[in-house]
């Protein structure tokens, strides 16, 4: 089993989650005001979120192979 196939559903799934985020921020952006919070705070903990998905995303690519050197070009 290549890098590529082992690794792909985990970027597939870390991308999902970062759209779902997306959405989460958006919407509690729109449902927020000063008297309702938690609709901000719900926003910041996706965003939060967000910025540990890529993280993990470009993690995923790396160990792909997809970005950075490979180990056979060091």
């Amino acid at each position: 089993m290549s890098d590529r196939s082992r690794y792909a559903p985990g970027v597939v799934v870390l991308s999902a989650v970062g759209l779902a985020c997306a959405l989460v921020i958006v919407i509690s952006e729109i449902l927020g005001s000063p008297e309702r919070r938690v609709y901000w705070q719900i926003g910041g903990a996706a965003l939060g979120t967000i910025f540990i998905v890529y993280g993990l995303l470009l993690l995923l690519l790396r160990k792909m192979g997809m970005i950075g050197p490979r180990r056979a070009e060091r």
